[in-house]
């Protein structure tokens, strides 16, 4: 990347920072060139890169003319979805554990996907993340190595939608450092059932038992993620 690059993308996230935090809707305007390069204090050329990306990101618009200028777009719904996330984790009202409970909902889809969709390279895959937890459980490793299970089975899902959301709530939660314990009172992340819960989900899997997937995952939900 180079700094010219750098530059226009840091523009662009400063005019979606503001569309945030002024909690600016579609219609809104957002200012002109000329009070963008002003307020930004960067160069023309800069800030037509800047708007070229947000612009394709269908997060505003340009209208021509006296009454013209830049204007917040009508986004689509995914769009808007991932501003409103946005926005959420920046004022502090969701967390971590909100995201396990998501994950929880979905949980059932992608077990009974990994079920009947898994090929031999998975199978390969999820016997080498079983040796990894069962060695690594006790250390400080286990948690990564657990959502890297989690993050696996979600990846066998044929359904591309389901597979992004979950992974990225997934890498959400990894990136948050998060506490272990969750902060609930008595949880133990290194449990023996705990453990034994997640080799059976990679058992289900292997074995293509979907008659047992409602039952090992009531278990999981009992234990948090």
């Amino acid at each position: 990347m180079t700094s010219a690059q750098s530059l226009s993308g840091t523009v662009a996230d400063a005019i979606e920072e503001q569309i945030r935090t002024q909690h600016l809707e579609p219609g809104d305007r957002i200012g002109t060139k000329t009070e963008l390069i002003e307020r930004l204090d960067v160069a023309p050329a800069t800030l037509n890169e800047g708007l070229r990306i947000l612009r394709e990101k269908s997060i505003l618009v340009l209208k021509p003319g006296p009454k013209g200028g830049i204007f917040v777009a009508d986004q689509p719904p995914l769009s808007r979805l991932a501003v409103e996330i946005a926005d959420l984790k920046a004022a502090r009202l969701i967390n971590v554990n909100d995201a396990i409970e998501v994950l929880d909902g979905l949980d059932t889809q992608v077990m009974h996907d990994a079920v009947r969709c898994r090929t031999k390279r998975d199978v390969a895959d999820l016997e080498e993340l079983r040796e990894l937890l069962i060695a690594q459980w006790h250390t400080a490793r286990s948690e990564e190595i657990n959502w890297r299970l989690h993050r696996q089975l979600a990846g066998i899902t044929p359904n591309l939608m389901l597979r992004s959301f979950y992974q990225n709530l997934v890498d959400y939660i990894m990136a948050e450092g998060s506490d272990p314990t969750l902060g609930v009172k008595g949880f133990d992340p290194h449990s023996d059932k705990r453990l034994d819960i997640h080799l059976a989900l990679i058992d289900l899997v292997i074995e293509r038992d979907d008659s047992r997937v409602d039952e090992v995952l009531t278990a999981h939900r009992m234990v948090k993620a």
